[in-house]
């Protein structure tokens, strides 16, 4: 220990002349070996310059220590630890080297070991953060999450009591103090910094390491591509993983993306035809899709008993009706990418490490969509979704993706709310319905439902109606049970839904198809192993029609799903649609591998999104929407002020979540119904602007109002 001290200065505040004595000493020794002394001396010098007081073994130390304790929270247990440095031992260098890369920048610093300290914290809080992520989902920490934090804290209060806040907040603040005191406290080094020296250890360090990795990549020690996320993460590490996904964004440029290789892709391919010149042979149905959260099959649950079946309709419509595995990009987490899949036919394993282009390229360039498609053939546009209009940023993509209407959370009335806060699923039916009279010709309706959400209560007093109870004879943890127990009452709900829905479409003899389908499986710790079929990847669909037309069961991926309707109702029009269709059709006859099938999809995407569109003739086509919000307009028509300083007012399609704002600022709002708003203390005088917003998606028209002196 004595010795250890004397070499890492994290511990040790030897003078500053202990590392010239410990030159002195290797100088000497240049007598005895000249060649073997100048090289001992030459290392020494860089050493004394660049890395003085024995600054050497935390360069080396640290990162093993780090790397070991951060892969430790990634397992969730400290035997993970070991498991990953002796399963995958390269992974584990490339995971130190990288950590002590990025400690040479310190050399650069005066104060050298706060500089370590600041790094450290870094990759700590990235484990940190991915040890808590992995509580509450499949899918582990990622840079796209970054872009994440809003709708991640709107989310955490779900999942997240006050006490739990309090807790968290005293240890950032008690960490971040702890840290802040170690850099104040590191002592400075004499002499500046001497760059002809740290810049050429720099970038020897970084060197060193992408060696490593492309070595690591090109033998298969690393992995490049990353279809099942958390199983990456856990074989190549959090540090190599997470970097990754900080430099994979959007899709990489095929090697040979050129303009005869797009002729060839999109031969079959014809431009959309213009809305008003299109014929039209027969009129087509309407066509309504609902992605439903968090849901799947509970039945393939082994060695669990419920006492009677948790999914009636689900079980009827499947055994009735096309219908088979849905085949998603995520599991726990992630809904927008499932949805992102079903609307535009693109494979989101092409994008990003975890990337979800929602937040990224979808929410700046209008891209081809199941929407685009039909609006040649008459087909007006809605989007639902009973949770709050601005999350995943939906409100600003769906313009993008060709929608007309979005009616979220804000413009809805429900009665009906979880025990942890999501608006149940039975208001979708009447929702859905309000869309389908509010035109006469046909209409494409896309519905997202919410009641599935996590988290799930693991305490047994959280009080709600309970349909099934279920029992195992292998699973013991308690906690565990009750959380499964809460999520399946919740989805026997949601298949209540299914019930009536069918049955509302049923009822309108309107030529309809329906597709419902669960967006990913839940954050419950599953695995393939305790699944009776498929994988924790696949959840179950159904197709429902009452048009006469026909569709095949088969089990499916979910970009498959829109070309899949858009054949059924023979409209061939799109790029992305016409080569599902097409080289869909060959990679079904045997004329084509699924690599090429692949490949071929994803040359197609970069060049609609990030190339050249040389497929529309070097011009996107599609143009966003002006999105309206909500159904029906939310107005002011009449304010009244009291003498006791209450404003009044009246108007049309207020909700709960309506806010009325005085000359640009918002007031405490009382909600009464949909025609009133009360404001129970304004202090008006003179010109007044009164307005009324729906959170931050959309607001009246502004209303002057004069007040009467009292």
């Amino acid at each position: 220990m004595k010795h250890f001290k004397n070499f890492c200065p994290i511990i040790s505040n030897k003078d500053p002349e202990h590392s010239q004595r410990q030159a002195g000493f290797f100088h000497k020794k240049k007598k005895k070996s000249s060649s073997a002394g100048r090289l001992t001396a030459l290392f020494y010098k860089y050493q004394n310059d660049a890395a003085s007081d024995g600054y050497l073994l935390c360069y080396l130390v640290l990162p093993l220590v780090l790397v070991f304790l951060i892969e430790c929270m990634a397992y969730h247990s400290l035997i993970g630890g070991f498991q990953f440095i002796i399963f995958h031992p390269y992974a584990y260098l490339i995971n130190v080297m990288i950590v002590s890369a990025s400690f040479t920048f310190a050399l650069v610093f005066r104060k050298r070991i706060g500089v370590i300290i600041l790094i450290s914290l870094f990759w700590m809080a990235g484990g940190i953060i991915n040890f808590v992520l992995l509580f509450y989902r499949v899918t582990p920490f990622t840079s796209s999450d970054l872009l994440l934090v809003k709708d991640g804290l709107d989310v955490a209060t779900k999942y997240l009591n006050v006490f739990q806040y309090i807790v968290i907040g005293v240890l950032v603040v008690v960490v971040l103090g702890l840290f802040i005191l170690f850099f104040l406290k590191t002592s400075r080094a004499e002499k500046k910094p001497k760059y002809i020296h740290s810049i050429p250890i720099i970038l020897g360090s970084l060197l060193l390491t992408w060696g490593g990795i492309v070595l690591g990549q090109s033998t298969g020690l690393l992995e490049t591509a990353f279809r099942e996320l958390s199983q990456s993460y856990l074989k190549n590490g959090f540090i190599y993983c997470f970097g990754a996904s900080l430099i994979d964004t959007g899709i990489s440029k095929p090697s040979d993306y050129s303009e005869e290789v797009m002729e060839q892709l999109t031969e079959h391919y014809e431009p959309l035809p213009d809305e008003e010149t299109v014929t039209y042979t027969s009129r087509k149905p309407n066509v309504v899709i609902v992605q439903l959260e968090s849901f799947f099959n509970v039945n393939r649950l082994k060695n669990v008993k419920f006492s009677s079946n948790p999914l009636p309709n689900l079980t009827r419509m499947m055994e009735t009706y096309p219908s088979g595995a849905f085949s998603m990009p995520v599991v726990g987490a992630g809904t927008v990418n499932s949805e992102f899949e079903v609307l535009t036919g693109m494979n989101i394993d092409d994008f990003g490490i975890g990337e979800y282009p929602y937040k990224t390229i979808v929410k700046e360039t209008a891209c081809e969509s199941l929407a685009y498609d039909l609006k040649p053939y008459g087909y007006h546009a809605f989007a639902i979704h009973n949770n709050t209009g601005d999350f995943y940023d939906r409100n600003l993509v769906y313009p993008n993706l060709g929608f007309d209407t979005f009616t979220s959370v804000e413009y809805m009335w429900p009665d009906n709310y979880t025990p942890i806060g999501w608006a149940k699923d039975s208001i979708l039916t009447n929702e859905i319905a309000t869309a389908l009279d509010s035109t006469e010709d046909q209409d494409f309706v896309f519905t997202v439902s919410v009641q599935g959400h996590g988290s799930y209560p693991s305490d047994s007093s959280v009080k709600y109606t309970h349909h099934v109870t279920l029992s195992s004879d292998t699973i013991t943890d308690e906690a565990y049970l009750t959380q499964l127990t809460y999520y399946v009452n919740q989805i026997y709900e949601m298949d209540q839904f299914i019930g009536d829905l069918v049955d509302m479409l049923s009822e309108r003899k309107e030529p309809t198809i329906l597709v419902m389908y669960g967006d990913h499986c839940p954050s419950l710790n599953l695995t393939d192993d305790i699944l009776t079929t498929g994988t924790i990847y696949d959840t179950e669909y159904f197709i429902w029609n009452n048009a006469g037309l026909t569709f095949d069961n088969q089990d499916m991926q979910a970009y498959e799903m829109g070309s899949t309707l858009l054949s059924a109702l023979e409209v061939p029009d799109g790029a992305i649609n016409a080569y599902h269709q097409n080289s869909g059709r060959q990679l079904r006859n045997g004329e084509l591998s699924e690599e090429e099938y692949l490949s071929g999809l994803k040359e197609l995407e970069y060049d609609v999104l990030y190339g050249d569109r040389i497929t529309y003739n070097g011009q996107n086509p599609f143009i966003p929407t002006n999105l309206q919000m909500g159904f029906f307009p939310i107005t002011i028509e009449d304010v009244n002020y009291t003498r006791d300083h209450v404003l009044i007012i009246r108007g049309n399609n207020f909700t709960r979540y309506s806010t009325v704002h005085i000359n640009g600022s918002s007031a405490d709002t009382l909600y009464l119904d949909p025609n009133t708003l009360v404001v129970a203390s304004a202090d008006l005088s003179g010109r007044t602007e009164i307005t009324v917003s729906q959170s931050t998606l959309s607001a009246t028209d502004k209303y002057v109002f004069y007040p009467r002196s009292h």
